[in-house]
């Protein structure tokens, strides 16, 4: 038999609310009593809200790509989905979306689909 693996993924946690109902003390209380992995990831990690929050989490950082990074991603991404999209509008993609990967990529997925 094959056993799959499962995780839970909290995006923007820095955005949860701090004592409402589904919030940061909700999220604590859930990672206290699970066995399975809770990821969360957050764009402000010295944010306030999280300070409790840090105390039951291994902090793992992250540094966006600089330009040249997501330069060669995203190029090697339009070469292996054989998409027509010139090394100019890789350029410009990455201004729109003010260097970041996963908007250049979903950008690049919703191109791919016209």
């Amino acid at each position: 038999l094959r056993s799959t693996k499962t995780a839970l993924i909290m995006d923007e946690v820095d955005g949860m609310a701090g004592g409402d109902r589904g919030g940061i003390s909700e999220l604590i209380e859930v990672i206290k009593h699970t066995r399975i992995p809770i990821i969360c990831i957050c764009n402000d990690r010295y944010s306030q809200k999280l300070k409790t929050l840090a105390n039951y989490c291994v902090d793992l950082p992250f540094q966006r790509p600089n330009k040249l990074q997501l330069r060669k991603y995203l190029n090697q991404i339009v070469a292996s989905q054989r998409l027509d999209v010139d090394s100019d509008a890789v350029d410009a993609l990455i201004e729109a979306n003010n260097n970041d990967l996963r908007s250049s990529i979903n950008q690049l997925q919703l191109w791919g689909m016209s």
